[in-house]
């Protein structure tokens, strides 16, 4: 960081970017793995393409370039029991997620979560180096939303939604 720009003074504006949270998986040689992502983003309409912004420290920007492919979930309001499980530092790829979060696939072969506002599955297009994050840009192949549902947002460090009206 510069002189003038100190880390917390950094997230703390990012803080203030309210935004939906996501949980982007993949599925490598029979082992699954996912985290919480709110570095998403729409990028292209054609072709179709999505972006998430994935730190190097964890498992998913390798898996993903190994496997070619990831989905995303856009989790609804009352999910924060989904985000934090996968917001959890230290955890492994393993053959099935925790047995309290269910999971689902559809065209990639990725784990989706059941009940969240949207489903996104993706072909890896392209990972690009970013700093100390990987951006992977997906095409998408599948993508299916819930218009009864209200998002899970997350703001300031807290989760929120939407208010009525």
């Amino acid at each position: 960081m510069s002189a003038t720009l100190s880390l917390d003074d950094f997230k703390g504006a990012l803080g203030s970017w309210a935004s939906g949270v996501t949980i982007v998986t993949t599925e490598l040689n029979g082992l699954v793995y996912g985290i919480t992502v709110s570095s998403f983003s729409s990028l292209s309409v054609d072709p179709v393409l999505v972006l998430v912004s994935l730190a190097d420290t964890n498992h998913l920007p390798r898996m993903i370039r190994e496997s070619g492919r990831f989905a995303i979930s856009i989790l609804s309001a009352g999910q924060e029991n989904v985000s934090k499980y996968f917001a959890t530092s230290g955890r492994e790829p393993a053959p099935a997620f925790d047995p309290s979060i269910p999971t689902e696939t559809w065209l990639t072969g990725c784990p989706l979560i059941p009940g969240a506002i949207a489903q996104i599955d993706c072909e890896l297009h392209q990972a690009l180096p970013g700093g100390d994050h990987t951006i992977v840009i997906g095409r998408v192949v599948g993508a299916r939303f819930d218009p009864e549902r209200s998002p899970l947002i997350y703001f300031r460090r807290a989760y929120r939604s939407l208010a009525e009206g």
